[in-house]
């Protein structure tokens, strides 16, 4: 079973007149173009400094100066953190509950299971990064499931107070950040300990731990570094939901969209629809839309799910359409000239029909229960096959050791 505890985390040192949360929290380091982080980094405190550094021996150097300074500091005792997060899609207002702590490290499969392939290059990256700042700069995202809502009855208790900070992210998510009271610690432990953990977001980033861990060997107990930073949030509750992420046709190389549709009927019953919306009676998870300039049609497997992989929209779109419908190879997939991705549906379509796109294909959202088979199962879902938002900002702590 999951063992989730208090950490001792290192902040920024928020007294401090110079240092503004809007200012030095940033995005996480992965959906940051080079442009993003050159302009947030006009700000000498903000986190890309150290988390998208211009080499790792200086993140090590700049995190020093920052300690050095009182930048940042390291809080007085071991504790909790919530955070509450507003945010809007699909014109709904929802706020996400989440717990920050240290969850000690295990290889996948007994009590903590990924749900997404991972990446060398990335690892490899990361994994430099915390052998330069002896530390994890930002939280890995994780789920799990507690009908009762433990967490949001206390997250619910500390409305009456001031947060610790507060802050807004784009597209105006706001986010409150308070310490959790002490007495709830053993409550929230209690409740972890019976928990199973799915990643949602850090695939990259807990295995990178687990290879630190593994490869130092230590006689110290509870070494900090065989605890993994984490934000982990219920899939009960109405704030937290999996959003898709859509596909988007490129015009590197032209079909014949008429061609396609013909032979896609051998695998799909299609409907041409009025507008790019899913029908109300259209359960199928797996079910998409293709979006051209000259409409768009509903696309729904004429066959039953074999296996929990094919009641997944994602799954289904790679297996029948791009490779034996449209022909695209493994090569051709794995370039990224042809197919891209994209969570703003609105927006997707708009190109589409100003012709920057060739075409798109929406897909439904990935059920947490479908998501929750396929990881206890012990396999992964296709990449990108779930967008979880918002992203959680990098900058609110840090979980660093040997000071």
């Amino acid at each position: 079973m999951p063992e989730f505890t208090p950490l001792r985390f290192y902040s920024y040192n928020w007294s401090r007149k110079d240092i503004d949360p809007e200012k030095v929290i940033s995005p996480p380091y992965d959906v940051l173009s080079r442009e993003d982080v050159q302009v947030l980094a006009r700000n000498k405190y903000n986190v890309v400094h150290i988390d998208s550094p211009s080499s790792y021996d200086r993140a090590q150097e700049l995190l020093q100066d920052w300690l050095a300074q009182s930048v940042l500091v390291q809080d007085e005792r071991a504790g909790f953190y919530i955070l509450a997060t507003q945010y809007t899609m699909q014109h709904k207002t929802r706020t996400r509950w989440g717990v920050i702590g240290g969850l000690r490290l295990e290889p996948f499969g007994s009590s903590v299971f990924p749900h997404e392939e991972t990446y060398p290059k990335a690892k490899e990256d990361r994994l430099k990064l915390m052998q330069a700042t002896q530390g994890q700069l930002s939280p890995i995202f994780g789920v799990y499931d507690d009908p009762e809502q433990v967490l949001e009855e206390i997250g619910n208790s500390c409305l009456d107070n001031a947060p610790l900070i507060s802050f807004y992210q784009e597209d105006h998510v706001h986010n409150r950040l308070w310490a959790v009271p002490e007495k709830e610690n053993p409550r929230i432990q209690e409740l972890m300990q019976h928990k199973k953990i799915f990643i949602a977001d850090g695939h990259h980033r807990y295995e990178t731990a687990l290879h630190f861990m593994q490869s130092r060997a230590s006689a110290q107990k509870q070494a900090p570094w065989e605890y993994i930073f984490i934000y982990l949030s219920n899939m009960s509750s109405p704030g937290l939901e999996i959003f898709p992420y859509h596909r988007t046709v490129s015009l590197e190389k032209r079909f014949d969209w008429d061609q396609i549709l013909d032979r896609a009927g051998e695998f799909f019953e299609i409907t041409f629809l009025d507008s790019p919306e899913f029908p109300g009676d259209v359960q199928r998870t797996e079910s998409m839309i293709l979006c051209l300039q000259t409409g768009c049609y509903l696309l729904v497997p004429r066959s039953a799910p074999k296996d929990i992989f094919e009641q997944i929209g994602a799954y289904i779109l790679d297996k029948y359409l791009l490779r034996r419908v449209m022909g695209l190879s493994d090569a051709e997939l794995a370039s990224g000239r042809y197919l891209h991705y994209a969570h703003d549906q609105d927006q997707t379509q708009e190109k589409v029909q100003r012709g920057e796109l060739q075409a798109a294909f929406f897909l439904k959202s990935v059920p947490m229960s479908i998501m929750q088979q396929a990881c206890e199962a012990g396999q992964v879902m296709p990449r990108k096959s779930t967008f979880f938002y918002p992203k959680l900002p990098t900058g609110m702590l840090f979980h660093l050791w040997d000071r």
